[in-house]
């Protein structure tokens, strides 16, 4: 695990309303055990009423694994000591951490710990070394580490455990003798054997994690299917009318309940982000044939749409007029950058990812794409794979957008999958970021507001919460939001209110592209200006605990380092403390835990020790400095 996620833990573990950190105790592994949450600086233990797979689900993926295999309760992985943190714990399954679920309050309970909540985790798979998202070499992570799958015994029981764990259908092929090419590091799993009807590869039969007798050229892959699932009759490929195939027909799916997380479980599958609507009543057109769904119920941690819950296929009582549909994230991400704001151009077509040639890209192209993305206008358009070169399709070339288009796709170019480049030539974009956060005493925290023609506006706090908080902090380069605020927390704002009821499912990338009245619709006063308070904007990098290491900083969504000019201990209580430790050990320069890389944002820094944030010290401004890498500042903590 890096120093940067560690030191990002140890943040978690100032629990607020926001933000907890979790542990697994007692398990057999590091995927299983009795769950406990860090509260004021003691770990406590949640009890097992309403304990379920979308509590589960919510802990296990907070802690870095692929999901919940089982939600355990009557304290089966023993009874914990000290508090009862949390009670009737109730997560929809699309929160970031268990915190943000609904609950009692903080110590609020009526149990003992004989009823302390336990969970199964599985962990995260990938595929590696395909032409396609669809196929690879099989690798799961385990400890922090990927490592492969020995291909001893591997059959297409398996693979079609691996395939569904990923959101298909199910596998199309097993393949063995590293035929994705030889992977690097541990071999995992060996000898597995899976009835297939699994929910991840680690709950199947095998010797046990690295017990194996294999080298790498024995490393198992798959192939799996195309998620049977289609968007049809929208503008573009993210939205449509919601098809499945069954049986060899294509067929429609009925409006009743359907809502956001049914959606999101859609767009998922087709390899979007999430979803930003879902439409009832037809809105792409009816459809015709059969009604295949109706009422489905979706946590949101569904792979498909055909795992919600349902009252089976065929089994309806609509009409097409009643078709339900969709509009996903996007179809557009940039990938490579130093900061959510830039990136290599990727767009997803025909159910895989692929870059953009550099053939006639300009800036016009790259507004399309950071508009697209929630950003503001483009700053840059790169060409010559300034951020690293793709690989896969090369699906459009020769561009031309005039600017003002809804997607790339809608501008003019050579035609999809035509084009004369390779992938030195990927293009890629520089965004501005569209929303800035004022009036705060950090960067981290202030007032929203965001850029809509040409004028900066404010949000109002209809509506406002953690999903729509974390959206905002994590398209600045934050890592989550700390705290939504509401009633002009930071001072009212002035000029246009641009968005109200606003309703992130917290997966969005931007906040223009949740929910909303309308741009410029609302009914508010700037009495009623949302705010947020973000993740602090200071981490330590290269050291040997989450307590030490270099000090970088985040501006404008890009991380840099500090340079070590006037360096002392002031300056280090600073840092120290806005990390949630009690003050500085030591304040050290001349690159004491190696050199950074990228900008250097900060000089000359003199705080006198009682600021709450570096960017609050004197300072020779952002990015003004006379110093190279080998001064970059850190600090150690006490």
């Amino acid at each position: 695990m890096s120093k940067m996620i560690i030191a990002a833990l140890f943040v978690l573990s100032l629990l607020s309303t926001a933000s907890a950190t979790v542990r697994l105790v007692n398990g057999e592994s590091e995927l299983e055990g009795r769950v406990e949450v860090l509260d004021d600086g003691e770990w406590g233990t949640v009890c097992d009423d309403f304990w379920g797979i979308e509590d589960a689900t919510v802990v296990c993926q907070s802690l870095g694994f692929g999901g919940a295999l089982e939600a355990l309760s009557e304290a089966h992985f023993g009874e914990g000591e000290g508090s009862i943190v949390l009670d009737n714990v109730e997560c929809s399954g699309s929160e970031s951490t268990i915190i943000e679920c609904q609950h009692n309050g903080i110590g609020i309970h009526n149990c003992f710990h004989f009823e302390d909540a336990g969970v199964r985790c599985f962990p995260k798979v990938r595929l590696v070394g395909g032409e396609s998202v669809r196929e690879g070499r099989v690798e799961i992570q385990y400890e922090g580490e990927w490592g492969t799958v020995c291909d001893d015994d591997w059959d297409m029981n398996d693979a079609n455990v691996v395939c569904r764990n990923l959101g298909f259908e199910g596998a199309l092929e097993a393949l063995s003798d590293a035929y994705f090419g030889e992977g690097e590091g541990s071999i995992f799993l060996d000898n597995v054997d899976c009835s297939g009807n699994e929910s991840s590869i680690i709950d199947c039969e095998h010797p046990g994690i690295e017990d194996h007798n294999c080298l790498h050229f024995e490393d198992a892959g798959v192939r799996c299917t195309p998620n049977e699932v289609r968007l049809v009759g929208g503008e573009s490929i993210r939205e449509g009318r919601v098809e499945i195939l069954y049986d060899g027909e294509w067929g429609t799916v009925c409006d009743d309940d359907w809502d956001i997380d049914n959606a999101n479980v859609v767009c998922q599958s087709l390899g979007f982000e999430g979803a930003i609507e879902a439409k009832s009543e037809a809105h792409f057109g009816e459809g015709e044939g059969s009604i295949l769904l109706d009422d489905v119920e979706c946590s949101g941690s569904e792979s498909t749409i055909i795992d919600c819950e349902h009252p089976g296929i065929g089994d309806h009582n609509c009409l097409h007029y009643e078709d339900a549909g969709v509009r996903c994230s996007l179809e557009v991400r940039i990938v490579g950058g130093n900061s959510p704001l830039e990136g290599r151009v990727e767009v997803f077509y025909d159910g895989e990812w692929g870059t953009v040639c550099d053939d006639h890209w300009d800036l016009e192209d790259a507004h399309v794409v950071c508009a697209n993305l929630g950003h503001g206008p483009a700053l840059e358009a790169t060409t010559n794979a300034a951020f690293g070169e793709g690989s896969g399709e090369i699906p459009l070339d020769d561009v031309g957008c005039i600017g003002n288009e809804t997607s790339l796709f809608d501008c003019p170019n050579a035609g999809l999958g035509s084009n004369n480049c390779l992938h030195n030539e990927d293009a890629g974009v520089k965004c501005s970021a569209g929303v800035r956060l004022v009036g705060g005493d950090c960067s981290s925290e202030g007032r929203v507001e965001i850029l809509h023609d040409g004028e900066w506006g404010t949000v109002c706090d209809d509506y406002w919460d953690m999903n729509d908080a974390n959206v905002v902090c994590r398209s600045l380069g934050f890592e989550r939001a700390e705290g939504a605020e509401l009633e002009a927390e930071f001072g009212e704002g002035s000029g246009s209110i641009v968005l109200d009821n606003v309703e992130c499912s917290g997966s969005e990338l931007g906040i223009t592209h949740c929910p909303h009245s309308g741009t410029g619709i609302h009914n508010c006063a700037h009495t009623e200006d949302a705010g947020v308070r973000c993740s602090p904007e200071v981490r330590l990098f290269g050291g040997e605990s989450e307590s030490e290491g270099r000090v970088e900083v985040l501006h404008n969504g890009v991380w840099g380092t500090v340079c070590d000019d006037h360096w002392d201990i002031e300056d280090a209580d600073v840092v120290c403390r806005s990390l949630g430790f009690s003050g500085a050990d030591e304040a050290l320069s001349n690159a004491a835990f190696g050199e950074g890389s990228g900008l250097i944002i900060l000089d000359n820094v003199e705080c006198s020790g009682d600021e709450t944030c570096i960017f609050s010290c004197p300072n020779f401004g952002i990015g003004v400095h006379n110093c190279f890498h080998f001064e970059d500042a850190g600090v150690r903590c006490i």
